[in-house]
């Protein structure tokens, strides 16, 4: 099979590879997916410049995946907590199906209570296990026991599928601030910080669960401008001409009358999103770290702030597979999620530099490879 497998920083080969380590009892090694989309992630591109700790080269990158299923599973769990034949139902050979890239250890006190994205030995497809840069990909067992291979509706199509798991993940992250937010969310104000197409897609969340007043702060024109017509209340530009951290947080702050953010949504690997957030920051209100930053960074808080204004700083990761279903379904009933409008650029798996340098520099929003 042709696949692009990642060496080490800068350095990911577009060859052919034998198939022979994919191959396998399906029992014991899980199942076989043929590739028909997917999608290009910024960590993506940080591995690829960078390397990551949880990456085990050589390796094939790549998670955001819409697939068509080479074989019937035959998966059985000792779980009371799966429900794995509710789980599998759809899963025929032939069938197209998404997957949630976690891959658990199910032995673990977070497995123990289905919050396997936080598990204590995760495995990832597309980091510790190949991914869909290549033109198969084999789901291992463990992903399988827990439901991560789930079926699609023909109303989606290939492309705005492998949107589905940056989707659950935001989902995942509005689950969490849920928790901390009792009032009415349709007179919150969200302020979301990175105009990146997870930052797109947690406004159209904000807009379509809770009809919210949402602000986007960005640094690229052509994204903020996306985010206008998406709905956008207010777009603020950061940068080198246009913008500082103090200058936003006073933005901000003048159109909100002085108040702030009741929802700030960190969806940027710049660290001066920290300062804006905490700048923004209404009295009890929430901070949702979603984004990941650089290694060997840190950003002070003072505690008293955190603790006479009620601050709730929260963090969110990944996703489970619930929540992958919950965000088909969201996208099914067309409740205000429009992944397509996500999607600028399709690219060969060829052309897997173009879709690397195309996320690195900001050209559009996501990069679907969608030709094997």
């Amino acid at each position: 099979m042709r696949a692009a497998v990642f060496y080490s920083p800068n350095n990911i080969s577009l060859e052919e590879r034998d198939q022979g380590h994919l191959s396998g009892h399906s029992q014991q090694r899980g199942v076989l997916v043929r590739m028909n989309a997917c999608a290009v992630c910024g960590y993506d591109v940080n591995v690829y410049r960078n390397g990551h700790i949880k990456v085990r080269a050589p390796v094939v990158l790549g998670h955001e995946i819409c697939g068509e299923l080479l074989e019937s599973p035959n998966i059985a769990s000792s779980r009371s907590d799966l429900n794995i034949d509710a789980y599998n139902l759809g899963l025929v050979e032939g069938a197209r199906v998404v997957l949630s890239p976690v891959v658990p250890c199910l032995n673990c006190i977070y497995c123990d209570g289905g919050q396997y994205n936080l598990c204590t030995n995760l495995g990832e497809i597309g980091s510790s296990l190949d991914g869909g840069f290549a033109e198969f990909v084999r789901i291992p067992n463990n992903t399988l026991k827990i439901g991560g291979l789930i079926p699609l509706p023909n109303t989606l199509t290939n492309e705005e599928s492998t949107l589905i798991e940056p989707l659950a993940c935001c989902l995942n992250g509005f689950k969490r601030i849920n928790s901390f937010v009792s009032d009415v969310m349709e007179e919150k104000t969200f302020v979301i910080l990175g105009d990146g197409p997870i930052g797109l897609i947690h406004l159209q969340l904000a807009k379509s669960l809770y009809g919210a007043k949402v602000m986007v702060v960005g640094r690229v024109k052509h994204r903020l401008q996306a985010a206008k017509n998406m709905g956008a209340d207010a777009v603020i530009e950061l940068g080198e001409n246009k913008g500082s951290p103090t200058s936003i947080i006073k933005e901000v702050l003048e159109l909100t009358d002085g108040k702030g953010a009741d929802v700030s949504i960190i969806a940027t690997p710049n660290l001066d999103a920290y300062e804006m957030a905490a700048g923004i920051a209404s009295k009890n209100s929430v901070i949702n770290v979603f984004a990941g930053m650089p290694r060997h960074r840190s950003f002070r808080l003072d505690p008293n702030w955190v603790h006479y204004n009620q601050i709730a700083l929260i963090g969110s990761f990944s996703a489970t597979p619930k929540l992958i279903h919950e965000s088909i379904e969201l996208v099914a009933e067309k409740r205000g999620i429009n992944l397509s409008s996500i999607i600028t650029h399709r690219c060969k798996l060829d052309e897997i530099y173009k879709a690397l340098e195309i996320t690195e520099e900001f050209l559009g929003l996501r990069v679907v490879i969608n030709s094997f």
